[in-house]
């Protein structure tokens, strides 16, 4: 009886799951993504303090590339290797490690609510240059969606107060700037080349630009730490395979939002893990962020990004 249960249960799960509309299911993976990330960061945080931060990424960054290559080298072969523009395929990849090296830094220098705050600050330099490199057209009220982020992110470094790290907080803006560099040259390269090339050119090349700065730093983690430098990275590969199976289901403009609920489960995390208890001016400054990303979202004009693009392909 029990083995004759299990796929009608699996069925009735399967059944409602699919009857659910598809901004909802979207919508719950993508508070899974913002909740598996929300812990990733915590491990990351953990890790540093018992080994060098370069260790921590190259892990990252060789667990991805791992299941990225195992996967689609699988189904599109050589093919993937052949990019006409590897110089702006590099540059991107330069961009997106030095976002990650600099977005580990203030993970480790920050409390998690305020680092995972200011790192919602990407969105304001995507606006700044999409007009700057790509000459898209940016109305004011972007641009006043811009100031007021910049307001709360202010408003969480409070420069000169001695509360919080400046160079935590400059990290992160850093990070949220290479971030935005690399969207914008995944734009450019998204016209021509696969979501599969980009991923993978992602992947390659990040593990081949960290292991020599892997080497030269390398101390032999205990056996805890190992476990968790490679559950980082296995949770940064189910996230996105989240993310990406929420975009294949939900509309983009919708799901958005629910990025912010990170900033929750960070501070969640924090005090109850981590005994980071949020200050009011970290729950004002966030909240100010959170409204300078939401109004800048709502005035974009909806394009493909690479997850929507790797729908369709992964």
């Amino acid at each position: 009886m029990a083995a004759g249960s299990a796929p009608r249960l699996s069925e009735r799960i399967g059944k409602g799951w699919s009857g659910l509309g598809g901004n909802t299911r979207g919508a719950l993976l993508m508070t899974v993504n913002a909740l598996i990330f929300s812990i990733m960061v915590a491990l990351i945080k953990v890790s540093a303090e018992t080994v060098p931060l370069a260790l921590v990424m190259f892990f990252s960054v060789a667990t991805q590339f791992f299941f990225v290559s195992l996967r689609n080298f699988r189904r599109f072969g050589r093919s993937l290797l052949v990019a006409e523009r590897r110089g702006l395929h590099l540059l991107r990849v330069a961009l997106l490690v030095g976002s990650l090296y600099a977005g580990f830094s203030a993970v480790v220098l920050l409390p998690l609510a305020e680092a995972t705050a200011i790192s919602f600050s990407k969105a304001f330099f995507v606006t700044l240059f999409a007009a700057l490199v790509l000459g898209e057209i940016v109305g004011g009220r972007r641009w006043l969606a811009v100031a007021v982020g910049f307001a709360g992110i202010l408003i969480l470094a409070r420069p000169g107060s001695g509360d919080i790290s400046v160079a935590g907080a400059a990290m992160g803006l850093f990070s949220a700037a290479a971030a935005a560099g690399g969207a914008i040259a995944t734009r450019l390269l998204a016209q021509r080349d696969s979501a599969a090339m980009l991923l993978l050119y992602q992947a390659a090349f990040g593990t081949l630009m960290l292991a020599p700065v892997a080497v030269w730093n390398w101390q032999t983690p205990d056996l805890a730490t190992a476990a968790f430098l490679v559950l980082i990275g296995v949770l940064s590969v189910i996230g996105n395979t989240a993310m990406i199976m929420a975009l294949r289901v939900g509309e983009a403009s919708a799901l958005a939002p629910i990025d912010f609920t990170r900033a929750v489960f960070a501070a969640a995390i924090g005090a109850l893990f981590l005994g980071e208890v949020p200050t009011l001016w970290a729950i004002v400054g966030t909240a100010v962020v959170i409204a300078g990303a939401l109004l800048s979202i709502r005035r974009q004009t909806r394009m493909p990004t690479q997850v929507e693009e790797a729908c369709d392909e992964l």
